[in-house]
């Protein structure tokens, strides 16, 4: 009697439950296809991610379906006009939300997280690329029509053997009243004090699990909102600037006004330079021996994800500590006194060259903003190529960035954005044949970046301005590695650092200690001797080691302390990880106990430092 009375609300619920198998099909998918990056948790912490991840796909199956699930609800699912329109809405809205979903098989081993609002922010840039991304992701393709046509069958199936009984309006609106209840329930994740959230999942499951646990549509539906980050306050906001040694002032004799040129290499990860990984082949030997006769940090890491969080990294000192990247946020018009603003005040010149379009990523309007007006792209460069990639190969590019660089007039502060490296990685001839016996695509990238690199430096090598200058080299962000470097949230942001001084033997070390990007421009204004007083999160690298922090999504942060590092749950205000770091690359994970503490409190202490002055200084445009 009682299912009588309910049977619409029945039915609507399993049709919920059946998009819930196939987006919970797809998570398993998406296990299988990166094993490798969860096979340390326990199962039962599988499990709860897996139970977490049903409620995800609730709310993704109601908010994008919800045009189908209020014809069905309040309309004759017996008519024909009722279905059609159920279906329509149905494909339009699973289509979307299986695109977003199966994206992130490609998206998840460049960016470790699930991607949210970003992807919006990428848009412009996939037409040029759809065809090779669809040459390489194939099995995406089919894997989406498969699902759609499979999920179209069943609910139209499912709607055809739907029978309307009689019913009183009482019974319908009480069938109303329970779906509404229901669904509301689960869109808001239950009755807490605030909706359940993307932030709320590391306090769920194990950390590593959150991005099995999440799904993209989720983590896109709750970023889209473009809003201020919050102020925190853990101390007194002098002493959080004194902790994390914010404001700088270098003692020196003399200011060296050295030439200043950052190489920023798309995605090159530690584990794909031979130099920090023996154990591959050697497909870097040109950049083996660069960076070992340099000042080379083993244990660099990133600050963000993507390359265009790298550049106000690099350049500016501002890490990725949002869900939002900088430059596409609502600070990205504030004025960053970055190393270009403190060096231009001293008679240097300045330039950026990128052998892709200004466009790209909004690169011109934070280059414009925080760097230099002075922006070289492909449409700078004069003489006939083939466009298979991003823009204008690197064997060609650098040769350009080569002959500006030796007419550019001295002082200049420069950066050099390299982009072959990446989907889908193209190799114009003649190196397309030279190098036919490499089969993997991406270690024949890594051959051709590194000849290129080769190439540029025997261009510039003898000229007087290289004589007279510290060159920083560092990747953008890590990448899909080879399986030698184990899976943990250090590994996750290592990227090699480094710095030439031609002629300087006392700066050609390798260092065993830990940086990161946002150092690498105080470590230079260290180096050269910068005897003015300035403001920065990254302190220099050359007097001690200090502590770099990484935000790894949902409120989650790492700062790492060669050898320690600590995982810390921003939203709960808990550390959720201790764990040495080897020098194999490997984590030790260390209890959260009275032994600990000292540890446990300086590290959290630190973290907390950062993310306050971070928050403070980018609401007041204070940096």
């Amino acid at each position: 009697m009682k299912k009588e009375r309910f049977h619409k609300a029945i039915f609507l619920f399993k049709l919920l439950a059946i998009c819930l198998i196939f987006f919970g099909i797809q998570r398993v998918l998406f296990l299988l296809m990166f094993y490798s990056h969860f096979s340390e948790a326990s199962f039962i912490e599988f499990i709860k991610a897996f139970l977490v991840g049903a409620l995800t796909d609730g709310v993704t199956s109601i908010y994008f379906l919800l045009p189908m699930w209020l014809i069905l609800l309040f309309f004759n699912i017996e008519q024909k006009l009722t279905k059609k329109m159920a279906l329509g809405w149905f494909v339009i809205g699973f289509t979307l939300a299986c695109i977003l979903n199966l994206s992130d098989f490609g998206y998840y081993p460049v960016t470790k997280k699930r991607m949210g609002a970003e992807l919006l922010d990428i848009l412009p840039e996939i037409p040029s690329l759809l065809a090779s991304y669809l040459q390489d992701y194939w099995y995406l393709v089919i894997l989406l029509f498969g699902f759609l046509i499979i999920s179209f069958l069943v609910l139209k199936k499912q709607l055809n053997n739907y029978r309307n009984g009689e019913q009183k309006i009482s019974i319908k609106l009480l069938n109303i009243l329970f779906v509404l209840f229901g669904f509301f329930t689960i869109m808001r994740g239950g009755y807490g004090t605030r909706p359940f959230t993307p932030f709320d999942i590391p306090s769920m499951v194990d950390p590593k699990l959150q991005w099995l646990a999440s799904n993209t549509p989720f983590q896109l539906l709750h970023t889209l909102e473009n809003e201020n980050i919050k102020i925190k306050t853990y101390f007194d906001e002098t002493q959080a600037e004194k902790m994390i040694g914010f404001e700088k002032h270098f003692k020196s004799k003399e200011f060296k006004k050295k030439n200043v040129l950052f190489i920023i290499l798309e995605s090159f990860c530690s584990e794909r330079i031979g130099l920090l990984n023996p154990s591959i082949k050697n497909y870097t030997p040109f950049m083996d021996s660069l960076l070992s006769n340099a000042r080379t940090y083993k244990y660099g890491v990133a600050n963000g994800r993507m390359t265009i969080d790298a550049l106000p990294s690099v350049l500016s000192g501002i890490p990725c500590f949002m869900e939002k990247n900088y430059c596409y946020s609502n600070y990205n018009n504030n004025n960053v006194h970055g190393i270009s603003a403190l060096l231009e005040k001293e008679g240097y010149n300045t330039a950026f060259f990128y052998g892709g379009l200004k466009t790209t990523f909004g690169f011109e309007n934070f280059m414009n903003i925080n760097f230099t007006k002075n922006y070289y792209d492909q449409e700078d460069y004069d003489n006939h190529y083939e466009n298979t990639g991003w823009g204008v190969d690197d064997h060609l590019f650098l040769p350009f960035v080569a002959e500006k660089l030796n007419n550019m007039p001295q002082p200049f502060c420069a950066s050099l954005l390299t982009l072959s490296l990446h989907h889908p990685f193209p190799i114009p001839e003649p190196y397309k044949t030279l190098l036919d016996s490499i089969k993997d695509p991406v270690k024949k990238s890594m051959k051709y970046t590194d000849l290129s690199l080769q190439i540029f430096f025997n261009k510039i090598r003898n000229e007087e301005w290289y004589k007279n200058s510290i060159i920083a080299i560092c990747a953008d962000h890590t990448s899909g590695g080879f399986g030698n470097y184990e899976c943990n949230q250090v590994n996750e942001f290592t990227i090699p650092i480094s710095f030439l001084a031609v002629g300087d033997t006392a700066f050609n070390k390798i260092q065993d200690q830990s940086i990161s990007q946002v150092d690498m421009y105080p470590t230079i204004l260290d180096y050269l001797g910068y005897d003015q007083s300035f403001v920065a999160l990254g302190n220099s690298a050359l007097s001690k080691q200090h502590p770099s922090v990484q935000y790894g999504g949902n409120g989650m942060f790492v700062i790492f302390d060669f050898p320690y590092a600590l995982e810390y749950d921003s939203n709960n205000e808990k550390v959720t990880k201790l764990f040495e770091y080897s020098t194999q690359r490997k984590a030790t994970y260390l209890l959260l106990d009275d032994y600990n503490k000292a540890k446990i409190d300086r590290l959290t202490n630190l973290v907390k430092a950062y993310i306050q002055v971070f928050s403070y200084r980018v609401n007041k445009n204070q940096f």
